[in-house]
């Protein structure tokens, strides 16, 4: 008697495949393989299978100083569960608009369904932003305004931060105190010659709080996070060598809270944000 076979799970069998023979797996099957690994690590969930009141979105409206437009991007996710991605249905749609204006579609850039963008062109001091999910005609809409946007009027030029040296100053143009956080992005190398990208690592920045749009950045805060962020990319290694140098672009962001459709999971969010940036030269070696 012979043994009965049993065929492998579909993503196993495609594994195995691109694994036999020495040869590539075919476009067509690496893609799926991609696919489904991602979907794997994002427990992707198709909406037709959730009422509308399971389903969360999760989006930013964000606009920059000195930027006509607003980007509106973010996904769909189940309930409070941020491990959950839900694909919208053929017969569903995502779409935002700005003041009141025409909507656009939220499309996905890749076309997996798994994240949504739109830019649209925005003018207003505090412009108001929808984001729209409908199914069956019937739409569900979240809402936030922006904060008011806002420059940096100093530091001006390159500034450069040292180790040793005194806090840099930061005022931005706005009218309330401590309302804006600062965030880095830059490439960073250490004292052994290596090197390593950080993106919107925090530097705890400081309040004046008797001026406002007044911060500083502290040497000493500034260190410790860039090393914290260099250990992270070094594998949390406590041996990790010290950062020397940094490029930056600092980024100041204003943020406020807008309201998800009723009829949609209150777990969602709608966040509006308004941001301006500066370079930032730092060097612990002075």
């Amino acid at each position: 008697m012979t043994s009965p076979r049993h065929g492998l799970p579909p993503l196993l069998a495609l594994l195995t495949l691109a694994g036999c023979g020495g040869s590539s797996p075919t476009p067509d099957i690496g893609g799926a393989i991609g696919d489904a690994l991602i979907c794997g690590l994002r427990n992707c969930t198709e909406s037709a299978t959730l009422n509308v009141d399971e389903i969360s979105p999760r989006f930013t409206a964000m606009q920059a100083a000195g930027d006509g437009h607003i980007v509106v991007e973010g996904d769909l996710g189940k309930s409070a569960n941020v491990l959950t991605t839900v694909l919208i249905a053929p017969d569903e749609r995502l779409s935002a608009s700005v003041d009141g204006g025409t909507e656009v579609t939220l499309a996905s850039p890749d076309g997996k369904r798994l994240n949504y963008a739109a830019r649209i062109a925005a003018a207003g001091e505090q412009p108001v932003v929808r984001v729209v999910f409908t199914r069956g005609g019937t739409r569900h809409v979240s809402q936030v305004t922006l904060p008011a946007g806002f420059t940096v009027l100093q530091p001006t030029g390159s500034p450069l931060l040292t180790r040793s040296g005194a806090a840099l100053p930061v005022r931005l143009s706005q009218a309330t105190v401590g309302a804006a956080s600062a965030s880095a992005s830059g490439n960073c190398s250490r004292s052994d010659g290596s090197s390593f990208e950080l993106k919107g690592t925090s530097l705890g920045a400081r309040t004046e709080t008797s001026v406002a749009g007044g911060y500083r950045l502290e040497p000493a805060a500034v260190d410790d996070s860039l090393n914290a962020a260099s250990r992270n990319a070094n594998n949390n290694d406590a041996r990790t060598p010290a950062v020397t140098r940094c490029d930056l672009v600092v980024t100041w962001t204003a943020k406020a809270t807008g309201s998800v459709a009723p009829t949609m999971n209150g777990h969602g969010s709608l966040t509006g944000l308004r941001t301006a940036s500066h370079p930032l030269s730092y060097d612990a070696r002075l």
